[in-house]
């Protein structure tokens, strides 16, 4: 029985040294985890600080991203605006070239019917001189015929008329000059028929053609009787 007492007293010190052992081991490995522990809960607050960190800088991020969402869709309809604007622009401008095209056609044309006026008037103004020309020309030969007329009544001409005697007709007793209405000889004119600058007679006009007349000789007038009027003859008025 002391034995048996000895080998359970000695079991039980056994079993209680192991127990204390364990439980040392238990407190260390304890001791040990609530260091882990501490260590993780540490880690996971700083993960957790990081993660709030990232929270917000992603709320930022996301805040930034919906700003240049609403910058680009406003910059995007402020170039729906201007494209919309410049569209019209060109519309305006392409009317406006259109406007101008018409214009100076016009212009053209109303250039080109003022040039074509001007050329008409500028015809029209020539007839208008080489008419008032021909007028004034027979106005002048109708006063001239005029005067012819009424000096071939009296007879009178104008002084300063002198020519010759070209034929003699002896047996009708006319003579023809190379003078005539051009010269202002009117018929019923009387002309003075001289030779060597002295006078032998008259002759009165019967008749006038240009640059010719015929003129019966006034036998009464002869100086001398036996003288024959001949071309050559000189006559002035």
């Amino acid at each position: 029985m002391s034995l048996a007492g000895g080998f359970l007293g000695w079991q039980i010190n056994s079993q209680k040294t192991e127990a204390l052992s364990g439980k040392a081991a238990a407190e260390q490995q304890l001791d040990t985890t609530k260091k882990t522990l501490g260590k993780v809960q540490e880690d996971l607050k700083q993960t957790k600080s990081s993660l709030d960190d990232t929270k917000g800088q992603l709320t930022t991020a996301q805040q930034s991203v919906e700003q240049t969402k609403r910058d680009l869709a406003a910059a995007q309809a402020k170039a729906t605006e201007l494209e919309t604007k410049a569209t019209d622009a060109q519309s305006k401008a392409t009317a406006a070239q259109s406007q101008l095209d018409d214009v100076k056609k016009q212009v053209s044309q109303q250039s080109d019917a003022t040039k074509a006026a001007e050329a008409k008037v500028a015809d029209l103004d020539k007839a208008k001189r080489v008419a008032e020309d021909a007028l004034a020309k027979q106005k002048a030969e109708v006063d001239r015929l005029s005067d012819i007329l009424k000096r071939r009544v009296t007879g009178d001409m104008p002084p300063g008329i002198s020519g010759k005697i070209v034929s003699v007709n002896r047996n009708w007793n006319f003579v023809v000059l190379n003078i005539g209405d051009k010269q202002g000889v009117v018929e019923n004119g009387e002309l003075i028929v001289s030779r060597n600058k002295s006078v032998i007679g008259r002759i009165r006009v019967t008749s006038t053609n240009g640059d010719t007349a015929v003129a019966d000789i006034l036998v009464n007038t002869l100086k001398d009787p036996s003288l024959q009027l001949q071309p050559g003859d000189d006559v002035q008025n």
